[in-house]
């Protein structure tokens, strides 16, 4: 039994005796929290022993891959600030490919064409054979092998060469010094050589001819003859107003030859044409110019 003065002081500081009961009960609660960690502690033992198994256990595989992380939706997309903003930064523009070039096209060396016409007329002497299938190129006529009207040609010349409509009276000859000679020709296909040809009497009269004329520079000749006349060469080309002439005068009675060249060029396509006239006539027969041969290359 506590004493009367045990009693007293107690009164007097506030304590009051704890019962025995308490003691006992924080013991025992004490107890438990040691069985709980203890139990915890042993779980994460547990745990941990299963993470080291299984890492070892994977140790020789390959790293798995990072998982992407998920696209952000439409209105958390975020672009780089422009060039100029606060931080320095801004959109770095991608080059755009550009096609290559194709390759330049291989220059070929063209003649470039006149500015306008040009013709220029020579005469020479006939050499004593002329192979009209070698001279003409484009093309090639003889005239009177077979009588007066006879008319032979390059069978492949596309007839370039072309004689006008006849405006006088005309004749065969035999008389030329030089011979002609040809091959692949038509109607008649070859000949070894010839000394025929034609003839016109009479001033004014005389013979014409065409040829095809354009940027490509050409060459006709005109191979002929006179009989105690002159006859004079005119030469013209359709597009402009380009001439020439050339005369060829023989006063007695036996025929003289020459071959008059015509070499000329033209801005754009066109004709030459030949006019072959007997401008004086000196004796009383038949005095005029006579026609054996053309070539053109």
């Amino acid at each position: 039994m506590p004493s009367t003065e045990d009693g007293r002081r107690r009164r007097r500081t506030g304590h009051r005796a704890r019962p025995s009961g308490f003691a006992e009960g924080g013991r025992q609660w004490n107890e438990v929290l040691s069985s709980a960690a203890v139990i915890l502690a042993g779980v994460l033992v547990v745990i941990g022993f299963g993470f080291v198994a299984v890492r070892g256990l994977k140790g020789n595989d390959e790293p798995a891959p990072p998982i992407d992380p998920p696209a952000p939706a439409l209105g958390d997309l975020r672009l780089p600030p422009p060039t100029g903003s606060s931080n320095g930064q801004g959109l770095i523009p991608l080059g755009s490919a550009s096609p290559s070039p194709p390759p330049s096209p291989t220059k070929v060396a063209t003649v470039p064409p006149p500015s306008r016409d040009q013709l220029r007329l020579a005469q020479d002497p006939v050499p004593s054979l002329v192979n009209l299938s070698a001279e003409g190129e484009s093309d090639w006529v003889h005239w009177g092998l077979d009588g007066t009207f006879s008319l032979e040609r390059d069978k492949k010349g596309e007839f370039r060469i072309l004689e006008g409509a006849p405006t006088a009276p005309r004749f065969q000859h035999t008389l030329s010094p030089q011979k002609f000679k040809w091959t692949g020709g038509d109607p008649v296909a070859a000949s070894d050589g010839t000394t025929t040809g034609i003839r016109t009497c009479g001033q004014g009269n005389g013979f014409t001819l065409t040829a095809p004329a354009g940027p490509t520079p050409r060459v006709l000749k005109l191979y002929v003859g006179v009989f105690a006349a002159r006859g004079k060469l005119t030469a013209r080309l359709s597009t402009g107003e380009s001439t020439g002439t050339t005369v060829l005068d023989q006063r007695g009675d036996t025929l003289r030859t020459a071959v008059l060249t015509v070499a000329y060029q033209a801005p754009r396509s066109g004709q030459v044409r030949l006019s072959w006239t007997t401008d004086a006539a000196y004796g009383k027969g038949c005095s005029g110019v006579a026609l054996e041969a053309a070539t053109l290359s």
